[in-house]
């Protein structure tokens, strides 16, 4: 192992941390961790959702109700519930409870269409949906009936634990038996004899977006979700039962059940925030309950930065904020800094298929522009994009893949994504994935862009991420978003289209502002990469989990 192969070694001798030195996972799955933290904190809160908390003890006992009423429906160990819900208590429960029970629970997004549910749930072989009432009259009652495989549908409200409004229905449709939660849930038992499962059975089947094809079920495990808990937690330092965690990621998405996941591994409060785009509620619960530690977008920062109440709060007590799942520009982090206060913020990069975290920025070595150094135990390698081979020296453009023992068991039923997704190199699987970076002389990743994202101009490269990254600096611009459009004058060939949210209190006239970002795009880019076409928007559209929605975009 020399330092040109492995050149983050010496950033983690300089933090004082050893890559080397994976952390011990206990033998533990989510269920367990639920049990042990019933006893040791039974009155601490586990969640708080719309100003209430439940306890650990409580989490634990509505757990095991739910797990018994799973049982009373004749579900077995390796059955697969598909839960589609906002951020709400019932989410949280129904995942425990299955892990009690040995069961794998796959994510159907609230946004899902009829059709998108019919192809997931039939894929994961789904035999229970758990849902909200609006959702099943919506969506889930229109797709019961191509569902042979789902035996049973439980459809709640959002404040079924809290002691809010309840939910009477008995009805059967299609194979399906269909009942509200409530009706239920009170009479079941609150004991129950716990299952020995296994780290390495599947926690988690995640689908994939599907940007490239038809959404793809990663199977990730206990080891693969926990361990990974464990390598970010050496940066984290998340401390037993201290820590209060304000999320808005949504839990469907895997940011969102990773910060989940380590709040209930570490005995923390969970912030339940139901709609991320609520800014004042999601204010008002961290005023309350002031957070310890932050995740979120870049977008939602953005949008948090500019709420009064935010900039007002006290953040003596914040340790950490956490951002991934987009690139935020290095404009912005220094907004957010202002007003929580320097070197908390940290910045990860991660894909389902990594459960999800592969690289991080530190906090107290942060380096502007990149993602980070790869987490204890994971290897990150630069290949050439179209040939897979390599590694490419340091500051070439290439295809980023990972190896660590957070990568996926793998794709469900699919063995030649497998194939393309998961190769042996020199003794180890490596995750190829898609996405084009760069590594520097000291082991930092940058990312370029998706595969997917990267446009070509007159031959050249134009990675969105850059060009989006200088449009962002003027000060005016609230949000900006590159896409390609394909050029029918040269067949091959992008051309590149830039759309521009401006901030509310921007009120000069659309070609004063065009003529200065095409002045200032000149300025800071090569003539390839200035944007041909330019389009302002009162709202750039965003993803559930709040990513641009670049797809929205090209549509």
């Amino acid at each position: 192992m020399t330092q040109a192969e492995f050149p983050w070694l010496a950033v983690y001798e300089e933090l004082g941390k050893d890559w080397h030195n994976l952390p011990t996972l206990p033998d533990k799955t989510l269920s367990d961790y639920i049990r042990d933290y019933a006893a040791r904190f039974p009155d601490r809160e586990a969640l708080v959702f719309l100003g209430k908390g439940i306890t650990y003890q409580q989490l634990d006992q509505l757990a095991d109700r739910f797990a018994s009423m799973l049982v009373s429906l004749g579900c077995l160990r390796g059955d697969v519930i598909g839960i589609q819900l906002p951020n709400t208590p019932q989410y949280v429960v129904a995942f425990i409870a299955a892990a009690r029970l040995g069961m794998p629970t796959t994510s159907l997004s609230p946004l899902m269409t009829p059709t998108e549910m019919v192809y997931q749930a039939t894929d994961a072989k789904v035999k229970v949906i758990l849902t909200l009432e609006p959702l099943w009259q919506a969506v889930v009652s229109h797709a019961l009936e191509q569902l042979p495989g789902v035996l049973h549908v439980l459809v709640s409200t959002p404040t079924d634990l809290i002691g809010g409004s309840t939910l009477s229905l008995t009805e059967a449709q299609g194979n399906a038996r269909v009942f509200a939660l409530t009706d239920q849930l009170p009479s079941c038992a609150t004991e129950l004899t716990d299952l020995s499962v296994p780290l390495d059975d599947v926690l988690y089947l995640q689908y994939t977006g599907g940007t490239t094809g038809m959404p793809k079920g990663a199977q990730l495990s206990s080891r693969n979700l926990f361990m990974n808990n464990a390598q970010a937690d050496i940066f984290y330092g998340y401390r037993i039962g201290q820590e209060i965690v304000a999320s808005a990621f949504p839990l469907f998405h895997i940011g969102g059940a990773a910060v989940l996941f380590n709040a209930l591994r570490t005995a923390s409060t969970f912030l339940l925030i139901p709609d991320p785009r609520n800014i004042e509620h999601f204010v008002a619960e961290m005023t309350c309950r002031a957070p310890t530690v932050i995740a979120a977008v870049p977008a939602l920062y953005q949008m948090l930065c500019q709420h009064d109440g935010f900039k007002r709060m006290d953040f003596s007590s914040l340790r950490l904020a956490v951002s991934g799942a987009a690139p935020f520009a290095r404009e912005e982090i220094a907004k957010l800094a202002q007003i929580i206060g320097e070197n908390k913020f940290c910045e990860v990069y991660g894909m389902t298929e990594t459960s999800p975290v592969q690289t991080i920025n530190p906090a107290t070595r942060f380096k502007p522009g990149s993602v980070g150094i790869p987490l204890p135990g994971t290897e990150v390698r630069i290949v050439d994009a179209e040939t897979g081979t390599g590694p490419l020296t340091h500051g070439e453009a290439g295809e980023i893949i990972i190896s660590g023992p957070q990568v996926m068991k793998g794709y469900l039923a699919l063995p030649q994504a497998n194939e393309k997704a998961l190769r042996q190199i020199d003794g180890r699987v490596w995750m190829f994935t898609g996405d084009i970076g760069v590594m520097d002389e000291e082991g930092y990743v940058r990312i370029c862009d998706r595969s997917k994202d990267m446009l070509i101009v007159g031959g050249y490269k134009v990675f969105s991420v850059e060009v989006e990254n200088r449009i962002q600096a003027l000060d005016w611009v609230a949000m900006c978003a590159v896409v390609g459009k394909p050029d029918s004058q040269r067949p091959g060939n992008d051309i590149v289209q830039l759309y521009v949210q401006r901030m509310p209190d921007e009120q000069r006239d659309e070609m004063v502002l065009r003529e200065e970002l095409i002045r200032h795009s000149r300025e800071q880019l090569s003539p390839y990469k200035v944007p041909k076409e330019i389009f302002f928007t009162d709202a750039i559209p965003l993803t559930s989990v709040g990513k641009i929605d670049k797809k929205a975009l090209r549509a």
